[in-house]
């Protein structure tokens, strides 16, 4: 794992998960690294992937308009694939970043498999859109 000091279980996204459940979600992924200045998602676009940050920034455009950064533990892409909807923003890495890249269908087996990380994804989904 490429989280340099940071543990999993350090990350609000893992806060309740087990050790096991760690583990099963970092073999569903693929570790990536990619340049900065590289969009990794991009606005209407379909749902083909959701990443875990595990190192370095990104930021998140809607209209061109940067309105959050994301950095190690937090997720993108997961809105799209859990909704299946077109994305709602782009995301691009404002420095090298570590990813964990998970396939829609790795994701979606994920949260079918283990409801602690659907939970997860879901609050995550809620605090981001409000609704």
């Amino acid at each position: 794992m490429a989280l340099g000091r940071t543990s999993p279980r350090d990350l609000p996204l893992f806060a309740d998960l087990s050790g096991r459940d760690i583990r099963d979600i970092f073999r569903a992924g693929e570790e990536v690294s990619v340049p900065a200045g590289w969009s990794l998602i991009l606005e209407q676009t379909p749902p083909d992937a959701a990443y875990l940050i595990l190192s370095g920034t990104a930021a998140v455009r809607v209209k061109g308009e940067e309105i959050a950064e994301l950095g190690p533990g937090d997720i993108a892409g997961e809105v799209a694939v859990r909704k299946n909807t077109l994305r709602t923003a782009t995301v691009t890495a404002k420095s090298r970043l570590q990813l964990l890249h998970f396939t829609r269908e790795k994701f979606d087996e994920l949260t079918r498999k283990l409801p602690a990380f659907r939970d997860a994804i879901d609050a995550t989904i809620v605090e981001r859109r409000g609704s």
